[in-house]
């Protein structure tokens, strides 16, 4: 029995429903129904409508989450056709809205050592599952190719190489500052 429906609007702060990934806000909008569905009549009562609106990091965030769990599922469903697609679109991404991108665009002042914000840190800590995630595809995938898709194997891994060079600043812990580690040593 349902009676929970979520839909999802993109928009951007000057109106139009797309923009640059800095710019881009969505709008979630949860409705719950006066009845449980399925049910008799086919228009049901709306009883609740609430608005929930996620900033553009938000965003980013839960595109990465959503790859993390696509990409998981694709290796549990062992089918090589959907992990391969699953690949394809979480680090084989030749438009600018891949993990790349994202991490430039979000991320960029953590490359010059500045303490990440709540947010930031949920984003950094969403690349490293994804990479680990993506690590453990291109294994399962290699298990599945035949040599006719070696060259399609090779690129897949050679972007996801690309991908973790660029991000491994973000996904290592920082050294401690020195003052942090002769506390440390002391306690």
């Amino acid at each position: 029995n349902i009676c929970r429906f979520i839909f999802s609007t993109p928009f951007t702060s000057d109106g139009s429903p797309h923009g640059d990934l800095a710019e881009q806000y969505k709008r979630k909008t949860i409705l719950t129904t006066v009845n449980h569905f399925p049910y008799i009549k086919t228009r049901i009562q709306v009883a609740q409508q609430k608005q929930i609106v996620l900033t553009p990091i938000e965003v980013a965030i839960e595109d990465i989450q959503m790859k993390v769990a696509k990409i998981d599922a694709a290796i549990k469903a062992n089918d090589p056709k959907i992990l391969q697609m699953e690949l394809q679109g979480c680090i084989g991404t030749t438009v600018n809205q891949g993990p790349i991108e994202i991490a430039r665009v979000f991320l960029r002042d953590l490359f010059d050592g500045k303490v990440p914000s709540k947010h930031e840190n949920k984003l950094r800590l969403c690349f490293k599952e994804l990479l680990k995630k993506s690590g453990d595809a291109l294994k399962r995938n290699r298990q599945f190719i035949k040599k006719d898709q070696e060259a399609y194997q090779n690129q897949l891994e050679k972007s996801y190489h690309q991908c973790m060079e660029y991000l491994k600043p973000l996904i290592q812990p920082a050294p401690l500052p020195a003052n942090q580690v002769a506390r440390q040593g002391q306690s």
